[in-house]
């Protein structure tokens, strides 16, 4: 291998094992916001003693104003169509006790401006964060906050029938995993809402890891090994087969046929997660013969850019059209 790719390679692993999402200083990129209505903290399942939560972000109806003083902009009135939106930045999931820290991030970070806009309903999921869970302990969570929604989608005014998935970065990987992996849910389960689907009808994914294997160059995990030491035990637990269990964490090894429409969206100046992420992926999905499309925005890095807005009537559209 080329020793200046080699050293890009690497540069890039290292970057690529700090993702955040849900956390960004957007307020430069979101100068209209629009109001909405929070359901703080709804419990959609326990683990371990501890509530699993959401929080649902409502679109105000047309014509009502949000109860406050800062201005708003108009948004579109609600389509009835809910998108759980995965809260999760190096697989980790947080929320801040200060609610004003909540309510800028909702109002100028594009991840939630950008989809109440257009009209959507929105669960935000927090999953089994890292270090105490494991990724493949974190895709049962997202998959168990589906069925919740769809069991309560007459309560929150929502399509049951057709649910919409979507997030960036580590959040993009477990919605795509989720998305892969849903079913038709548990027939014989003692637990009503694990007998209730867990599949998506579309998914938009920021910026993804889809292969960890093949990461920016075929078995470029290997390189991880050298650079990282202790970082797969963090992902994947105790290492016995790391190829086989880096797999497991893999979107590109579940998609079949029965997956639902995706979008991907990436910068091609990415540092984080590399463009190749998002190709292979679409690849897989062109090779399955199912509908996907790859936006890649010119000079994009990780998390948001400059005019990041403008992508969401294409993320609007996507979820209109595959979810109606």
């Amino acid at each position: 291998m080329h020793r200046h790719f080699l050293k890009s390679l690497i540069a890039t692993i290292l970057i690529a094992m700090h993702p955040s999402l849900l956390k960004s200083d957007d307020k430069a990129l979101v100068d209209k916001p629009v109001g909405y209505h929070a359901i703080e903290d709804v419990v959609y399942g326990h683990k371990d003693g501890l509530a699993l939560t959401l929080d649902v972000i409502e679109p105000l109806q047309a014509g009502e104003k949000q109860n406050s003083d800062k201005p708003f902009a108009q948004g579109k009135a609600p389509n009835g169509l809910g998108l759980i939106v995965v809260s999760s930045g190096s697989w980790s999931s947080r929320k801040s006790d200060i609610q004003e820290e909540e309510e800028n991030r909702r109002l100028y970070d594009h991840w939630i401006q950008g989809l109440v806009q257009g009209g959507f309903t929105l669960f935000v999921v927090r999953h089994g964060s890292s270090p105490k869970y494991i990724v493949p302990e974190m895709t049962p969570d997202i998959l168990r906050s589906i069925r919740f929604v769809r069991a309560n989608a007459k309560r929150f005014k929502v399509d049951p029938d057709h649910l919409g998935i979507t997030s960036g970065s580590s959040g993009g990987h477990l919605s795509l995993m989720a998305a892969m992996k849903g079913d038709d849910g548990k027939a014989d389960s003692k637990d009503p809402i694990e007998r209730i689907s867990s599949r998506t009808q579309a998914v938009v994914a920021w910026f993804p890891p889809t292969d960890l294997i093949n990461w920016n160059a075929k078995k470029g995990y290997t390189l991880i090994e050298l650079t990282r030491p202790g970082f797969f035990e963090k992902v994947v637990g105790k290492v016995t087969d790391l190829e086989s269990q880096l797999k497991e964490i893999s979107p590109i090894y579940f998609a079949t046929k029965e997956a639902p429409p995706l979008l991907l969206i990436h910068g091609d100046a990415d540092k984080t997660v590399p463009l190749q992420q998002s190709k292979i992926m679409k690849d897989k999905y062109d090779e399955l013969g199912l509908k996907v499309k790859l936006v890649v925005h010119p000079g994009g890095g990780h998390s948001s850019w400059p005019g990041v807005m403008d992508q969401y009537p294409t993320v609007w559209e996507w979820f209109q059209t595959n979810l109606k």
